[in-house]
């Protein structure tokens, strides 16, 4: 068997489909609604949901994990870290008002990636454990 030697998160593309098909929706509301509260509603729904799937669309992939290190590609930071810069790779859990939420943090310093399970399409403890398998031993 080969050894896995990169991984790519991306966002789920079922989701962008999902929030595709609502701004098809959102936008038909705005053109079809009768009244001006209703029109602007479904215009702020439209432009919201066109920027997840822009969003979901151009920063693709997520994150790209290699054996020289990270590269993160979202819509609020793109940078390359080199394995000597990041610290820490963990899922962070928090529980509040009864809802648990999970997101994959990976810390260089100055520089805290915190991506959600929606942008990278995968359980965030599950790939923080595939990234530290993938990480390099320290020499």
């Amino acid at each position: 068997m080969d050894d896995v030697t990169e991984a790519r998160f991306a966002p789920d593309r079922r989701y962008t489909m999902l929030a595709a098909g609502g701004l098809v929706v959102a936008v038909g509301l705005a053109l079809l609604a009768g009244d001006a509260a209703g029109r602007l509603l479904a215009a702020v729904a439209a432009v919201v949901l066109a920027a997840y799937v822009a969003a979901d669309l151009l920063f693709t992939p997520r994150l790209l994990v290699t054996a020289d290190g990270i590269i993160v590609n979202s819509p609020l930071l793109r940078t390359r870290l080199a394995w000597s810069e990041i610290e820490d790779v963990r899922a962070d859990v928090r529980q509040r008002l009864g809802l648990r939420a999970t997101t994959l943090e990976i810390d260089a310093g100055a520089t805290l990636a915190v991506l959600s399970r929606r942008a990278i399409g995968h359980d965030p403890e599950a790939a923080a454990a595939l990234i530290a398998g993938l990480r390099p031993a320290p020499r």
